[in-house]
């Protein structure tokens, strides 16, 4: 069953400011995980969200996972997003989706956050 990776960003009319999580997904690509990964844009920019799914759709996808690339939890993550997504459900009612919970509520960005803070600590202390 060929399964597509849809990171769903946020955008900025900011082509810098959506560098970095396009990086991710670039990365994402390259580890080979998935059959395909594709981002889709809630706002700014381009593909949108549904026109990712229709990629994703046309090159064979029958399952998609969509990943909210968002920190916390607001109306986008907690009714946009599954808004557009149950379109997406009755556009394509033969492709099952699923959709992950939101990067912020993993413990792992508190990890992250304690050893940016001990890495910061370290250079501190060597300066």
């Amino acid at each position: 069953m060929k399964t597509a990776l849809l990171v769903m960003l946020h955008g900025s009319p900011y082509a810098a400011s959506n560098e970095p999580a396009l990086r991710v997904v670039d990365d994402l690509r390259r580890r080979g995980v998935f059959d395909m990964v594709v981002v889709g844009f809630l706002e700014c920019n381009e593909p949108s969200i549904l026109d990712a799914v229709r990629q994703c759709v046309e090159a064979g996808a029958q399952r998609i996972i969509a990943v909210p690339y968002f920190l916390h939890f607001g109306t986008h993550v907690g009714m946009d997003l599954p808004a557009i997504l149950d379109e997406a459900r009755q556009k394509w009612p033969t492709v099952k989706f699923f959709m992950s919970r939101y990067l912020g509520s993993s413990p792992l960005l508190t990890q992250l956050l304690a050893k940016r803070a001990r890495e910061a600590l370290a250079r501190k202390e060597r300066h």
